[in-house]
């Protein structure tokens, strides 16, 4: 009696197996031929003000793979559309799937641009914080600080100034101005005091650079980018008790290229 119940139990696991596999089977094939009902496309900006919207994705999606919510599940290559997002230039992250309700649905994450480059022929782009080009949309302006004068940009948007997976080798010129003025722009975001007040950074033909503020008629030489954290540390400290006392008008050149000095022109 108790190998007949023990039989008997055996035989209804492997049924009720069976059966939960022909479930998801049917349920499965009933959700590829049900129709796309909407796109979902949300954009996690991570604080920085969008380059683009949720339906300009749309509308990119649209003109390369035609009208999705005509299709039927089955039909959306979800790995044609994650290289295609993945090619954005201006996103860092990209992912998508489909619901049960039969949604797809387009979760990206975009890249946070810190400067913005004008080179010397008028050519527009952001340098994200990774490094990487990003393009200029009118439509969306970013409020970052400005790099200008003997900047070349030898990349296409989407290429980063600090190449991935290559033996280190020295950067070619146009690339290390990139680099620097990256690695300004950065310390200048990472400080709230100087970030606010620093807008622009120009780049004289030496490579030597300068900085403009919004406070006051003056250029800060800046130099290299050698002992960059300290030149800035001098700078505040500078505003703090020097401008401070005799205005922010009195001086025309402050120059911060000389080790542990401030050296102020009228």
């Amino acid at each position: 009696m108790k190998l007949f119940l023990k039989i008997l139990l055996i035989v209804l696991w492997i049924g009720l197996a069976a059966g939960s596999v022909v479930l998801m089977g049917f349920a499965n094939s009933n959700h590829e031929v049900k129709s796309c009902t909407g796109i979902d496309v949300l954009v996690n900006y991570s604080g920085s003000e969008p380059l683009l919207s949720p339906s300009d994705l749309k509308h990119q999606l649209t003109a390369a793979f035609g009208k999705i919510e005509k299709k039927t599940l089955k039909q959306i290559d979800i790995e044609s559309i994650l290289t295609f997002l993945r090619r954005n230039p201006c996103l860092e992250y990209a992912d998508a799937h489909t619901t049960i309700e039969g949604r797809l649905v387009v979760e990206v994450r975009q890249c946070r641009p810190i400067v913005r480059i004008i080179s010397s022929e008028g050519i527009n782009f952001y340098l994200d914080t990774k490094g990487k080009l990003l393009p200029v949309n009118p439509e969306y302006p970013v409020r970052v600080i400005i790099a200008n004068g003997n900047i070349e940009i030898p990349l296409k948007p989407g290429k980063s100034i600090f190449p991935k997976g290559k033996k280190k080798q020295q950067p070619s010129e146009s690339i290390q101005i990139l680099q620097n003025i990256h690695s300004i722009a950065q310390q200048l975001r990472a400080d709230s005091v100087l970030n606010a007040l620093v807008e622009q950074v120009y780049v004289k033909p030496d490579g030597e650079m300068q900085l403009a503020t919004k406070a006051g008629s003056h250029i800060i030489e800046f130099g290299d980018t050698s002992n960059s954290a300290d030149k800035l540390e001098n700078l505040k400290t500078f505003y703090k008790y020097g401008l401070s006392k005799t205005g922010w008008n009195t001086y025309s050149i402050i120059n911060l290229k000389f080790k542990n000095q401030v050296v102020c022109t009228k």
